[in-house]
């Protein structure tokens, strides 16, 4: 008898066993069984890349459920599947492409560059699969999807109709993330927050009722003073408590702008008063609704200024027109002075250039259970783990 080793090898035992389980169709699910159903749907991860610990993790916990599902005699049915990940696959690829061979989608020209990303995306996604595989991931590998399936396509556009004629999905104008190299919109959850040093600059806004006297605000963005609406201080802040309901002097396409009173402004912040530019701020967007003010978008979807009424800035990349804003305004005096400043900025995690807040025309879905869902969670009929995210 051969002795047993002191240590234990995976290698030597793990892809027997995996073979044997596939072999023996031991995780594929039978439509027509009449055992109790168990599903789950794999999060598909992107293609973009490999597993990472948290993956690891993730499908660790669906396969304990899988299995212990299978040994409480339920049909179950582990899904597993890909997500094309759409702009990240592309940035991915195209990254490649100039690294290793100097070249941009535009040198290939389309139907070779699509060749690419497919190509890219069989490598890729096998790797992925592979890696499920070794982990033991007891899912059904007979029905796997990809997020381009045709019929996986097919499904979310009939899924998309039904709710739209519900009444459940609708179009309106708000504040996105937006990434003005790949020039698409993103979720929250593909900013990355990251430390940046820049500047403070101190603008000077003259009261219009009161030629000579001006009003100091603070800003990181002089590049888009042309999208101001109005300038806005906190309601219980004595020293500009004579100045509201009066108008102020924009220091860049000149024009009269209200002086209002806001509760979400911050007292503490630079000299309390702030610019209110409700194109380009998440914040100053809220306030401009609250308060009925325009919108004034002074960028074009690359991120360069759209701006005639200021020819020095027009058609400036928004980084570069932001120091030669805070020289424009030096020059007339309106500059009073720039500080040494870091603050967290997001970036896009797809193309890791700085994000814009942007107003959009985008699609919604509105829930139309809220309340009772929150209450669900409220009464812990659905629990949460950490407990914090009841929260979110």
């Amino acid at each position: 008898m051969a002795e047993l080793s002191k240590t234990y090898d995976p290698k030597s035992v793990e892809p027997k066993w995996y073979a044997h389980w596939i072999g023996n169709d031991d995780f594929r699910a039978d439509a027509n069984s009449s055992k109790p159903p168990f599903s789950i749907v794999m999060p598909p991860p992107n293609i973009t890349g490999v597993l990472t610990l948290g993956h690891v993790l993730n499908n660790t916990i669906q396969d304990i459920l899988a299995r212990r599902a299978r040994m409480l005699g339920k049909e179950v049915l582990w899904l597993p599947g890909m997500d094309h990940a759409g702009i990240a696959t592309q940035t991915a690829v195209e990254k490649w492409l100039r690294k290793n061979e100097g070249m941009t989608r535009h040198d290939l020209g389309r139907d070779e560059f699509l060749r690419r990303v497919l190509k890219w995306q069989n490598k890729h996604g096998g790797i992925i699969i592979e890696q499920l595989k070794r982990l033991g991931c007891s899912c059904d590998w007979s029905r796997q999807r990809y997020t381009l399936d045709d019929h996986y396509v097919q499904a979310v556009q009939k899924v998309f109709v039904d709710l739209y004629r519900k009444g459940l999905i609708y179009r309106g104008r708000r504040m996105i993330n937006w990434d003005p190299a790949a020039q698409t919109a993103l979720s929250d959850e593909e900013v990355i927050s990251k430390p940046q040093k820049g500047s403070l600059y101190y603008v000077r806004y003259e009261i219009a009722e009161e030629p000579g006297r001006f009003i100091e605000v603070a800003t990181t963005r002089p590049e888009t003073i042309m999208a101001d609406t109005a300038v806005a201080a906190h309601p219980g802040d004595r020293r500009y408590a004579d100045l509201i309901g009066k108008h102020a002097w924009r220091p860049l396409a000149r024009e009269k702008l209200p002086i209002i009173a806001d509760e979400a402004i911050d007292p503490e912040f630079g000299t309390g008063v702030l610019k209110v530019t409700p194109a380009h701020d998440t914040l100053d967007f809220e306030i401009g609704q609250r308060h009925n003010l325009p919108v004034v978008d002074v960028l074009h979807p690359n991120g360069k200024i759209n701006c005639p009424a200021v020819p020095g800035l027009d058609g400036l990349d928004r980084l570069e027109a932001r120091k030669k804003a805070a020289k424009l305004l030096g020059e007339n005096g309106l500059l009073s002075k720039e500080e040494s400043y870091e603050n967290n900025v997001g970036f896009s995690e797809r193309s890791d250039v700085p994000i814009e807040p942007r107003i959009s025309e985008q699609w919604f879905l509105r829930y139309p259970k809220t309340k009772e869902a929150l209450a669900v969670v409220r009464d812990h009929l659905i629990r949460f783990f950490p407990a914090h995210w009841e929260k979110v």
